[in-house]
């Protein structure tokens, strides 16, 4: 190689490292301020925990000193709390899929196929008064249609 090609193999060498610093030193700095961001936001958590909080309860008695009783009826309306809680979300739940059984997804996008995800179709069926459901096997279900089992 000539000796001027090593001269512009050394200044490429250079110029790239030199781009390179550039490049890292501009990225640090960004970095640097999203430090010191997160820094703050950080701080002004740990002083607002710093901060005493009012509480209305200050002058009443450890839980443990009351009577029992008092401890039972906290119990019985933290239950009561609990299972009005699972009574809204069993309704929820219970009137989502009734929209999802009135309003079945076909297997397939084409207007014309009747047929339907094998996940829509029921795997048991409930037949009987809401005091008192009989469930039946798919079966049994099929032998009263007149449709022979496999």
């Amino acid at each position: 190689m000539p000796w001027w090609g090593w001269i512009i193999v050394t200044v490429v060498m250079l110029t790239a490292l030199v781009v390179g610093c550039v490049y890292a030193g501009i990225h640090a700095f960004r970095a640097v301020h999203s430090v010191a961001d997160t820094g703050t936001e950080i701080r002004k958590y740990l002083d607002a925990m710093q901060e005493p909080v009012p509480s209305s309860n200050s002058n009443q008695a450890p839980l443990f000193t009351q009577p029992l009783s008092t401890a039972a009826h906290r119990y019985s309306l933290a239950q009561t709390q609990v299972e009005c809680r699972k009574i809204t979300r069993h309704n929820r739940h219970a009137q989502r899929w009734s929209v999802w059984k009135r309003n079945r997804v076909p297997f397939t996008s084409d207007p014309n196929c009747e047929a339907t995800h094998p996940c829509s179709q029921p795997a048991l069926q409930t037949i009987g008064s809401s005091s008192a459901n009989h469930v039946l096997s798919t079966d049994a279900v099929n032998a009263g249609n007149g449709v022979k089992a496999n």
